[in-house]
């Protein structure tokens, strides 16, 4: 069923059998750029009136008089047909006998040139051992069959394959005409304003995929700031952890060397309250689970494993050099010059 234009709709509803409902939605999806979402119908169609998107429709109904000649025309076929048949005489007969007879199919003048062509060339591989004249009577007998023989049964030159014409469906069938209809100016207009009407839909459009797209930029422009400001927070959150880590380790370190010492001798050992030894043991080892998890959540985070960073201590190494003599800065001994 063929959808009404805006102008068939304006229309039914100046005559009392439209909906004004329908109406303005179609005008909002049609002209987004003109009418607004809350716009009423009277605003919607004031507003496509002033654009010349629809019209008001004409009042009475006019009706075109025939031209005489046409009259005249129409009488001279009508008494044309009443007249009987006569038997048409033996000079017209024998003209007839002579002419070219179009209608006899297994002519190959009258058969498609292509598909003659075709059948010449697909025979000729299929019997390679006939004559040209007999492969020119197979194609002829075969297309005065059916003028599309090897278009449907041969084609591109390969037995079997051939076009084939799709069902049509019931709502695909033409209806016919029952009689010739001439637009009037009115409607010619009215089809030339549908046709602006659709000019103007397709640019708002267009405009509107526009506008999307420059959003969908600014978008991925912010999701691209938000993932650099999300990957540096990531980064800065690793350092922090790999800093805490380390402070831990420095001091899970002191302590056990603080146990280890205390262990060795004897008789610090024996000074030292059991008590609070025991305390510092425990002390470690629950630094030693929080360490543990916190070397979890870097590996998740960072995806590898902690390692701590060796520092070198190059003031150790330079006061080695200089107490052993291995150093160029080292001051001259004085007392060989005495």
């Amino acid at each position: 069923m063929r959808t009404k234009t805006l102008q068939e709709q304006f229309n039914l509803i100046n005559e009392g059998k439209g909906h004004k409902g329908v109406f303005l939605n179609e005008a909002k999806h049609m002209f987004p750029n003109k009418i607004r979402n809350a716009a009423t119908y009277e605003e919607a169609s004031a507003k496509l009136l002033s654009e010349n998107v629809i019209s008001i429709p004409a009042v009475g109904n006019y009706t075109r008089n025939e031209d005489p000649w046409a009259s005249a025309f129409k009488n001279f076929i009508a008494e044309e047909a009443k007249a009987e048949e006569k038997k048409p005489s033996k000079e017209v007969e024998e003209a007839a006998d002579k002419a070219y007879d179009a209608e006899d199919v297994k002519e190959s003048n009258n058969q498609i040139f292509d598909q003659y062509m075709n059948g010449l060339q697909f025979e000729s591989t299929q019997t390679p051992d006939k004559t040209l004249e007999e492969i020119k009577t197979i194609v002829e007998k075969n297309l005065a069959k059916n003028p599309l023989h090897y278009m449907e049964e041969a084609a591109f030159g390969v037995e079997g394959i051939g076009y084939e014409e799709m069902p049509t469906s019931k709502s695909d069938q033409m209806v016919p005409v029952k009689e010739s209809h001439v637009p009037s100016l009115s409607e010619l207009l009215m089809e030339i304003e549908e046709g602006e009407a659709a000019y103007e839909y397709e640019k708002g459009k267009e405009a509107g995929e526009k506008e999307e797209k420059k959003k969908m930029k600014k978008s991925a422009k912010k999701e691209s700031v938000d993932s650099k400001l999300a990957e540096i927070d990531k980064a800065g959150k690793i350092v922090t952890m790999e800093a805490q880590m380390d402070a831990l380790d420095e001091l899970i370190s002191s302590k056990q060397q603080r146990v280890e010492m205390i262990g060795e001798d004897e008789s610090l050992s024996e000074l030292v309250d059991k008590k609070k030894m025991k305390a510092m043991q425990k002390e470690i080892t629950l630094l030693e689970k929080r360490k543990a998890k916190m070397e979890k959540v870097y590996e998740k985070m960072a995806g590898k494993k902690y390692q701590k960073k060796e520092m070198v201590d190059e003031m150790d190494a330079q006061s080695w050099d200089e107490k052993n003599g291995s150093s160029l800065d080292a001051a001259p001994d004085q007392s060989l010059d005495a």
